[in-house]
């Protein structure tokens, strides 16, 4: 799945179905764009993420994860 970073950091996933996403499954999801074109149009600082960026963002959903399971 591609990954787009915005300007600011925010990691955002290209769906099957064009959309993107600020999480990898959209039922997560709870921030998005309905096309590559919009949110270059928000944010023209956009790109596709790096190998590097791709896994500080799995490695935070991780943590993400973890924190909220030892929450319940």
């Amino acid at each position: 799945m591609k990954m787009f970073t915005a300007s600011d950091g925010w990691p955002f996933y290209l769906q099957p179905d064009g959309t993107l996403t600020d999480t990898p499954n959209p039922e997560d999801s709870d921030l998005g764009f309905d096309s590559l074109d919009q949110l270059m149009q928000f944010d023209d600082e956009s790109r596709e993420a790096t190998l590097e960026e791709r896994k500080l963002a799995a490695k935070n959903r991780y943590n993400h994860r973890s924190w909220i399971s030892n929450c319940n």
